[in-house]
């Protein structure tokens, strides 16, 4: 009886100790996706450097630059947290009209959810209950930032992902 409940007592703790290992990891990718996702912004946003016929170099930034960073600036918009209504609004205002722009599946969703998210705002709704709204926007943005249909810098990324690949394969062969 005694060594049972001792079995007991250790597989709660072990229980408990396995939970904690799963939050910790939980709360590692999403730091890790959060940091991703920045480096990735800012590679698209980073000015292009050319060389000039005298030999020193010069950063440039190009209309593609500068959209990657204007779409970079609002995708970091619309996930600071506590925001005033009149705050959010004005970032969701400005999300939809640079995804009105094109009209595809994506933006018409982007749209839709957008609205959804204004009317519930409008309403007095709290944020807790705004939380998986907002994911799906947040992730839906991305995924607009990250198509070269949208954004041609994204170009970058899937060149950067590409190439690296292309160099191992070459160099197996």
């Amino acid at each position: 009886e005694e060594k049972q409940q001792a079995r007991y007592q250790l597989l709660l703790k072990e229980i408990k100790l396995v939970q904690t290992v799963d939050k910790l990891k939980a709360q590692a990718k999403k730091s890790n996706s959060a940091i991703a996702i920045s480096n990735q912004l800012s590679t698209m946003s980073k000015p292009k450097v050319w060389e000039m016929s005298d030999g020193t170099t010069k950063e440039v930034l190009t209309p593609y630059t500068s959209r990657a960073k204007e779409l970079g600036d609002l995708y970091q918009g619309l996930t600071l947290p506590n925001l005033r209504v009149d705050e959010r609004l004005d970032v969701l205002l400005h999300v939809k009209w640079t995804v009105k722009e094109f009209d595809t599946k994506l933006t018409k969703e982007m749209i839709e959810l957008i609205d959804r998210e204004a009317d519930l705002l409008n309403r007095g709704r709290p944020d807790k209950s705004l939380e998986g709204l907002r994911k799906r926007i947040v992730r839906a943005f991305l995924q607009f930032i990250k198509d070269p249909q949208y954004n041609p810098e994204a170009r970058t990324l899937m060149t950067e992902k590409f190439g690296t690949m292309t160099q191992t394969v070459g160099s197996t062969a």
